[in-house]
């Protein structure tokens, strides 16, 4: 999520009084969470990927699956 799109996202999901947790990663880019196997990168995937700065960002991923587990289980165990 763009660095200006997540202020205004938590800001509507507050107004809305939807529970959340948004939290931008300073130096992750888009798909900072996905780290494929490089023996399923076709060329085209390897091309999208460049042209779109995406790219695994190790800490930042291991932060938000931990904050994704927390959420889900607060919200989906019942």
């Amino acid at each position: 999520m763009g660095h200006s799109a997540a202020p205004r996202l938590d800001r509507a999901l507050t107004a809305l009084g939807v529970d959340h947790d948004v939290k931008v990663y300073p130096g992750a880019g888009h798909g900072f969470i996905n780290n494929p196997d490089p023996a399923d990168a076709t060329p085209l995937l390897m091309f999208l990927a460049k042209i779109s700065g995406t790219r695994y960002h190790e800490a930042s991923a291991q932060d938000a699956r931990r904050r994704i587990a927390a959420f889900f289980g607060t919200h989906l165990r019942k």
